[in-house]
């Protein structure tokens, strides 16, 4: 028999049920060799709604969605970055000047515009943007269906039903996913990319077929317009590829090259289009490729600014260290075991969670090693999921025996029977052992200022019997907000009256919050710029500032540094609000002249 030098041809003899869809191997955890696909794909509607995915599904969303309700409209305990990547979906909407480029560059898009789609209906609960149910809706619906994704992975690799349940019980009831799931940031969106990609990348690596390889590079070009260190998995998923490929090809060192070198591209093109693309539209519309990086308002910038505060690269080490150890405190001994029984089984499926999930989170360890970014306990989500499928590829090699074979006598049938459920009963040990320790530590790591400085932030007032004072003030800070927009209402001022810049805290939530959006001229708008130059000119009366002292890289400290000392000889401070909370001071300027006059 000719044989094809393609890994997506194999031969005759080797070839597996397709399995093409997002809803195949739903409620059946046998392998493909084992099932009836002809009777599963004709399952009714009714009994497709009652299967173990969209069950597991619905679940973890219920879940999610409670905790947003609580954290949104009863506790009223927002995340500001949340509320940022919001408050960009609704300039598109609602801003003084709405379209599709306000949504900005210098964060990804993928979350502030999933949020737009649920602000459409603004106008009939105005939760949707008050109170960021938006962007929790969108977190909620995106970490339940990385539940879903990891769920059926887990069964895809042959992890039997109920260490399947147990093992994504514990990574769907986490603290960390539920935290995250139902705050509005755009972790919901990454998990949920990431695991949809590995999935499809375990099946490729498992069966060679291009649909679930496209699918894969697909999920995670998507995981790059969520999050830019998705690109380590790219990268790291690319090399992957191309190794499997190669060593499973046949015909000459030539045309195996060929073959891999075809593959990975197929992986890495999708990643390369998103990027590049971004970053050309960023370019068109800005003047700068990688806002993130160079923008005044980017991570890097602004990560400049703390170099003074930032530990020593032995302490990010450490910190790093402490952190992936609270989320997996059983990491580096469930990855030797993973790499060891892998090589063992000659079965390469380890090695698709190692680069997708893996290559993200070496990107976060790298960046923050480098002070590119902050010291934030959510950079190193990714090692939850990973965590849960390494020990879901240990499971399936302790339960990888046969079925049993008709035709037995009860006797050793029974024999048979009992040794599968001792296979199942230490399995479900095996994952108790490694994911108990793993809730623990989670959860006190969220609690613990050192680590967990987000998450103490936005829990610390809701869980501590008697909260500190910083905790109480955060508690007050949504009606120091809403107080700040009901002052500004109360001045019947007309639309594009007030400059101000939306990047300091407090101001997002105040756009989203105010009766009148169209009030504030901000930088998503096209002429800001040139309003802010010459505000007389383009209408505008008011300049609204943070205290410069907080927010030192702001669009207005820059183009007036003496603005919040003197007035920079054209203005006069007609209000002052005082620091608040997470709001700094803000001062109301009032413009008297034109500001070019001035000498």
């Amino acid at each position: 028999m000719e044989h094809t030098a393609t890994s997506t041809l194999v031969r005759e003899e080797e070839v597996e049920p397709r399995i093409d869809t997002f809803a195949d191997w739903q409620g059946d955890p046998r392998p493909p060799e084992g099932r009836n696909f002809a009777s599963h794909n004709k399952r009714s509607p009714s009994r497709r709604l009652r299967s173990e995915g969209v069950i597991v599904f619905l679940l973890a969303f219920g879940v999610y969605f409670t905790v947003a309700w609580l954290l949104d409209l009863k506790y009223h305990s927002f995340s500001p970055d949340a509320v940022s990547r919001m408050a960009n979906g609704f300039y598109i909407l609602y801003s003084r000047d709405p379209h599709l480029a306000a949504v900005g560059f210098v964060w990804e898009p993928l979350q502030s515009i999933a949020d737009a789609v649920f602000l459409i209906g603004n106008h009939l609960w105005p939760a949707l943007s008050h109170n960021d149910m938006a962007g929790s809706l969108v977190s909620a619906l995106a970490m339940a269906g990385a539940v879903y994704q990891l769920l059926s992975a887990l069964r895809e690799w042959g992890v039997s039903l109920l260490p399947r349940l147990v093992l994504t019980a514990f990574f769907a009831l986490n603290p960390m996913i539920v935290l995250y799931g139902g705050n509005g940031m755009s972790e919901g969106l990454y998990i949920f990319t990431l695991v949809a990609s590995t999935r499809y990348l375990l099946r490729w690596v498992h069966r060679g077929d291009l649909r679930s390889l496209a699918y894969a590079a697909v999920a995670l070009a998507f995981s790059y317009l969520t999050r830019n260190e998705a690109i380590g998995g790219a990268a790291a998923g690319a090399v992957i590829v191309a190794a499997v490929s190669f060593g499973r090809a046949d015909g000459r060192r030539l045309s195996r090259a060929k073959t891999a070198v075809a593959d990975a591209a197929i992986f890495g093109v999708p990643s390369f289009i998103a990027a590049a693309g971004w970053a050309i539209t960023s370019y068109v519309i800005t003047g700068e490729p990688f806002e993130q990086f160079s923008s005044i308002y980017g991570t890097s910038t602004q990560q400049s600014l703390l170099r003074t505060k930032i530990m020593t690269l032995h302490g990010r080490a450490l910190f790093e260290v402490h952190a992936i150890g609270a989320l997996a405190p059983l990491i580096p001994l469930v990855l030797i075991a993973s790499v060891a029984v892998a090589f063992w089984r000659r079965d390469p499926r380890v090695l698709a969670p190692l680069a997708v999930l893996g290559g993200a989170l070496g990107f976060d360890m790298l960046a923050y090693l480098d002070n590119s970014i902050q010291q934030f306990l959510r950079y190193f989500i990714a090692v939850l999921p990973l965590e849960v499928l390494l020990v879901g590829g240990l499971v399936a090699a302790v339960q990888a025996s046969r079925p049993v074979p008709d035709g037995l006598s009860v006797g050793t049938r029974s024999h048979h029977l009992g040794v599968r459920a001792l296979a199942v009963l230490a399995s479900v040990c095996l994952v108790s052992v490694v994911m108990i320790p793993a809730t623990v530590t989670t959860g006190s790591a969220m609690f613990n200022p050192k680590l967990g400085v987000l998450e103490v932030n936005q829990l610390g007032y809701i869980f501590h019997a008697h909260p500190s004072q910083a905790e109480i003030a955060e508690k007050d800070n949504y009606g120091w907000i809403l107080a700040m927009g009901d002052w500004f209402t109360s001045q019947h001022l007309p639309d594009g009256d007030v400059v101000v810049d939306n990047f300091p805290e407090c101001v997002p939530p105040l756009l989203t919050t105010i009766s009148q959006p169209k009030l504030f001229v901000i930088p998503n708008d096209q002429d800001f710029q040139r309003t802010l130059a010459d505000p007389i000119t383009f209408h505008a009366h008011y300049i609204l500032e943070a205290d410069p002292a907080a927010f030192p890289n702001t669009a207005i400290n820059i183009e007036y540094p003496s603005l919040w000392s003197t007035g920079a000889e054209f203005t006069k401070v007609v209000h002052k609000f005082p620091s608040r909370a997470d709001c700094p001071a803000f001062r109301l300027f009032r413009v008297l002249q034109h500001s070019n006059t001035v000498t």
